[in-house]
């Protein structure tokens, strides 16, 4: 097969099965509300520590914050962090059963099993952006001269090498279901080198196009969809935020994740074949 073989399948793929599509999605939805409630109280927040700024108070202590709502914002950071941990747990499954060539999509069954895979999905993802994320922290604190714009342009240059190697690393670590896979980097170079560079990165780069393709139609879908909640409900924005966030979870981005994961998994199963 192709790479556009590839893609097209993965296009397809997320329809195999409409409920667990769905299923995935929930995820996501309760993730982007998540998020948006976080935004919100911790605009709260900052209205709060303005007003006792404006009282001639120099230093404002956490303390003297509104306890309720710092401790909302805490609670929900960790209860997304927890939820972006099951999301990358499904990831991992999806992963498998690419490689593993089935059609069918994985369930939402065991939650811990997800949970798990999750831990050690963020590990190897924190590992290869740890390079990349200390040189723009460093360029940042060189402030805005020429160096310091340089320095972060490089991390640029890092993040992007990262992602092409990050990508069948994740791979080779479900292939084996052992975490030090993703660090077998002698073995991850082999895989690509099977393929070939130009072909992995070009694989890599027209399957974000069709990322952003996708992303463009269904944004625009979405701003209609946003219309029409508004012409329902006036003055309600959060509310009207609250259902395009459960839309955009439930179809958009449950959709998009299927969808990379099953081309990464056969990309991966073409570069074991040759």
């Amino acid at each position: 097969m192709s790479i556009t073989d590839y893609v097209v399948e993965g296009l397809k793929y997320p329809f195999n099965d409409i409920k667990k599509l769905l299923s995935f999605g929930v995820l996501f939805a309760l993730f982007n509300l998540i998020s948006l409630f976080i935004s919100t109280t911790s605009l709260d927040i900052l209205r709060a520590y303005s007003a006792l700024e404006s009282t001639g108070i120099n230093v404002v202590n956490i303390s003297q914050l509104p306890a309720s709502l710092v401790n909302m914002v805490i609670g929900l950071i960790i209860i997304g962090f927890i939820v972006c941990l099951l999301i990358m747990g499904y990831e991992w499954k999806l992963l498998k059963f690419s490689i593993d060539k089935k059609d069918e999509l994985p369930g939402i069954y065991n939650v811990i099993d997800l949970f798990v895979n999750g831990i050690r999905y963020f590990i190897v993802v924190v590992a290869y952006n740890m390079i990349p994320t200390i040189i723009f922290v460093v360029g940042a604190m060189l402030g805005n001269g020429s160096f310091g714009i340089h320095v972060i342009l490089l991390s640029g240059l890092f993040y992007m090498i990262s992602y092409f190697v990050l990508i069948m690393a994740l791979n080779n670590m479900v292939a084996y279901d052992e975490i030090k896979k993703a660090f077998d980097l002698r073995e991850i170079f082999a895989n690509i080198s099977n393929i070939g560079w130009i072909k992995y990165i070009g694989a890599i780069v027209f399957t974000f196009v069709v990322y952003l393709i996708i992303c463009a139609a269904l944004s625009f879908v979405l701003m209609f969809v946003t219309l029409i909640i508004a012409g329902f409900i006036n003055n309600q924005a959060i509310v009207i935020s609250a259902i395009l966030a459960v839309i955009s979870g439930l179809f958009v981005s449950s959709y998009i994740g299927i969808f990379y994961n099953r081309v990464f998994g056969s990309l991966y199963n073409k570069a074991i074949e040759n």
